[in-house]
């Protein structure tokens, strides 16, 4: 079996698989058309948040993946090959999460990029409370809401 056929037989909730979802989503065009357009609002999302400190980009990336699988199979396979976005979407959906250690790094680099952002480019009060609260908000969703992935040693795939 293929990654393409072993991934389209795994359950995407506990109800239904892909291949189910599929042919429910192939009856109604609007709803794909609706996917696709979530998919490529959450995909520029994940784009900024690899640019604006505080904004999370994995998250609105596993969005994306998560849209793009309900709507094309064409810009789900786009999105797992792309060299910025698809290896941490791979590595989200084969560890289903991601690890302790993982958590701290990302959320060490955010409140880094946040502090450096709101102290000593930011002069303006209000975008100062803004960047931290966001940070403080992405700090708390990375932490708590994040499902925590097994580890894996270089041995493991």
């Amino acid at each position: 079996m293929n990654e393409l056929e072993e991934r389209m037989s795994q359950p995407v909730s506990k109800e239904i698989t892909v291949i189910e979802a599929r042919k429910e989503l192939e009856k109604n065009k609007t709803k794909r058309i609706l996917f696709a357009i979530g998919g490529t609002l959450a995909l520029v999302l994940a784009v900024l948040g690899i640019i604006v400190p505080g904004l999370p980009c994995t998250p609105f990336a596993l969005l994306s993946a998560a849209l793009f699988a309900k709507s094309s199979d064409r810009l789900y396979n786009w999105l797992l090959n792309n060299k910025i976005l698809g290896s941490r979407i791979k590595n989200y959906q084969r560890r289903k999460g991601i690890s302790k250690k993982g958590k701290i790094k990302v959320i060490l680099l955010m409140w880094t990029m946040v502090l450096i952002s709101s102290f000593l480019i930011i002069k303006a009060p209000t975008l100062k409370v803004i960047i931290l609260s966001a940070g403080l908000l992405g700090a708390i969703t990375v932490w708590f809401f994040v499902p925590e992935g097994k580890d894996y040693t270089k041995g493991d795939v």
